[in-house]
């Protein structure tokens, strides 16, 4: 017997997966180009993933993922409230710094990004939440491998590929190990123009009993890249990280996520 695909439920599957690489949303007509499918087909389907809550509109009418998404990626419903604390200290952040706030964990050599807060002067970023991107090229990717020991990272990039994204990004074992040191020394981590040319990212490690278990950032525009603002958001970030971590010590909270290595 062959197996074969289900149609309709493939071709919800599409829209879902559509929709959740699209940060900015796309309306039905985009999605129906997109896709190939009939307006008066795809109507039907989308009303009902908004009406389920696994799609949202934004102020644009736009049909955006929704949280739901995400949530069936959690290993259980206790992380809802993890996060869900974590995103109110987040909005604090960004009504002190005006600016973009991401929190993610570390997945392999990679940043799955868990939250984000945007800011009323919204950039444009390459992150979204659900999305991967190489850690060492990442504020918070060195925040979170900053828990880790030089042995450990050594053994961890030893046949890694390092790529220039751009002339600034980390090219060597040795130059990332220096980074790292440096995080260690500071308690915060820092990059700039690495992955894009148009944003620098300043994060800081959220740890559970001592163990780092996520990060959180703050992502700017190079433009507004001053000594005071960098310093504003580094005792920002500082502040709302300690107030996590008190948190989930006294509330006994878990930060281990499915896929979490």
């Amino acid at each position: 017997m062959v197996n074969k695909f289900h149609n309709p439920t493939l071709r919800v599957i599409k829209i879902l997966e559509l929709i959740n690489n699209t940060e900015e949303g796309l309306t039905n007509a985009e999605i129906s180009q997109k896709l190939e499918i009939p307006k008066s087909t795809l109507s039907p389907i989308l009303n009902t993933l908004e009406l389920t809550n696994f799609l949202e509109k934004n102020d644009k009418g736009c049909y955006i993922a929704s949280f739901k998404l995400f949530q069936l990626g959690l290993s259980y419903s206790g992380h809802l409230d993890v996060l869900s604390m974590i995103r109110k200290q987040m909005k604090i952040i960004v009504k002190e710094v005006s600016e973009i706030v991401q929190f993610g964990i570390l997945i392999d050599d990679m940043v799955l990004y868990l939250e984000k807060v945007n800011s009323f002067d919204n950039i444009e970023i390459v992150s979204s939440v659900g999305k991967k991107i190489p850690a060492v090229y990442t504020a918070l990717g060195k925040a979170l491998l900053s828990g880790y020991s030089d042995k450990d990272i050594s053994k961890k990039y030893e046949n890694y590929k390092f790529v220039k994204y751009t002339e600034n990004s980390i090219d060597s074992l040795e130059q990332l190990l220096i980074e790292i040191n440096g995080v260690r020394e500071k308690g915060y981590a820092k990059e700039s123009k690495e992955f894009t040319l148009n944003t620098s990212c300043i994060a800081v490690p959220i740890r559970e009993s001592g163990v780092i278990k996520g990060a959180m950032s703050v992502t700017y525009p190079v433009f507004r890249a001053t000594p005071n603002k960098e310093s504003h958001i580094i005792n920002a970030l500082l502040e709302q990280k300690n107030i996590i971590e008190d948190i989930i010590k006294i509330q006994n909270l878990k930060l281990d996520f499915v896929g979490e290595r």
